[in-house]
């Protein structure tokens, strides 16, 4: 739950120096809005390549952010949250021996202008249009990142030119440097007869990580809600680019999340069921594959929540255990605080 503040402060320093008394005062006195989260747990996972590493407990959450915006006709703002977050995903929950994530350090941050009523110019760390699943996983309904997230843009510099074309939807562009390429995205947010929507072409250029490969997706996210029960979906089609493919290479892939999630008062019991196939391309996780994750969730109040997860991984080959086993399970217990 997120609260806003009238932030009015004076700090004054004083002191002597030479006999010359120095005063440094700064004001801030303007509205801003303040949020963010803290959440842990314990996650224990079979099929690790190491034994001894197949449980941990970690911070999955701790992300304090601020957010202000000031001006009439032409406007200046700004979005910022440090911290850290868990990038645990179903194929590798403990992201590590001991489940640890980035350093603490800046999660995403930018600066927002609107010279113009429907125009918005965002430039500096941008959370990704793509996907259902977003950045701090507490307002996710699932503890860990499903495997279609796992092969979609996340953070990264860049900058975003959004426009409304009407008071439900926006159009958007931006250019990127995600894994240090030369990329761009142009789509559309919005909402049409109750259903909301995401739909983006993301184009990775040039990219200089050794880890990844040049290729282009097709995002599209669709959400609604009838009786309680939250509905969402998730797909993905991607491909290679010609420099990035080799010989005898699968040269695309897909992959569909479908998200159910029936609310009972201060409970909830989200479900994520996903499928991919993207031949030996390597843009998911595996050939073929499917995860069931299911996360039943109390509220004690509506910004604390204490939640278990269950996830079970199926792919093709044998890509756990150290090419040992098809299939992976993981169960975890989350308690968190948000505001």
């Amino acid at each position: 739950m997120k609260k806003k503040l009238l932030l009015t402060a004076v700090f004054a320093l004083a002191g002597s120096s030479f006999a010359q008394e120095k005063e440094l005062t700064l004001k801030i006195s303007q509205p801003l809005e303040l949020y963010g989260g803290v959440s842990a747990g314990y996650f224990y996972t079979t099929n690790e390549g190491n034994d001894s590493a197949q449980d941990a407990f970690q911070v999955t959450n701790a992300i304090v952010g601020l957010k202000g915006e000031v001006g009439e006709t032409i406007k200046m703002g700004f979005d910022l949250a440090v911290g850290q977050s868990f990038l645990g995903t179903v194929d590798s929950p403990l992201n590590g021996s001991q489940g640890q994530t980035d350093n603490f350090g800046i999660v995403w941050g930018y600066v927002t202008l609107k010279p113009i009523d429907k125009l918005s110019l965002d430039a500096g760390l941008l959370t990704t249009n793509i996907g259902y699943e977003i950045a701090d996983t507490y307002s996710n309904p699932n503890v860990t990142f499903g495997a279609v997230w796992g092969a979609q843009p996340f953070i990264y510099p860049g900058a975003r030119a959004s426009f409304d074309l009407t008071d439900a939807i926006s159009l958007y562009a931006e250019y990127n440097k995600e894994y240090g390429g030369d990329n761009f995205a142009v789509g559309s947010l919005g909402e049409i007869a109750g259903i909301s929507y995401g739909l983006t072409y993301f184009d990775y250029n040039d990219v200089t990580d050794p880890n990844m490969v040049n290729k282009n997706l097709v995002d599209i996210v669709l959400g609604y809600s009838i009786g309680g029960i939250d509905v969402g979906l998730n797909a993905d089609y991607q491909w290679l680019d010609d420099s990035s493919k080799a010989p005898g290479q699968d040269d695309s892939g897909y992959g569909v999340a479908v998200y159910f999630t029936p609310n009972m008062g201060n409970v909830s019991l989200p479900i994520r069921l996903e499928y991919f196939d993207s031949g030996n391309s390597g843009i998911y996780i595996d050939e073929k594959g499917y995860t069931l994750t299911v996360t039943p969730t109390f509220k004690p109040s509506d910004n604390t929540f204490i939640r278990g997860e269950v996830v079970y991984v199926s792919a093709d080959n044998k890509i756990f255990k150290n090419g040992q086993k098809k299939d992976k399970t993981t169960l975890s217990v989350e308690l968190g605080f948000t505001f």
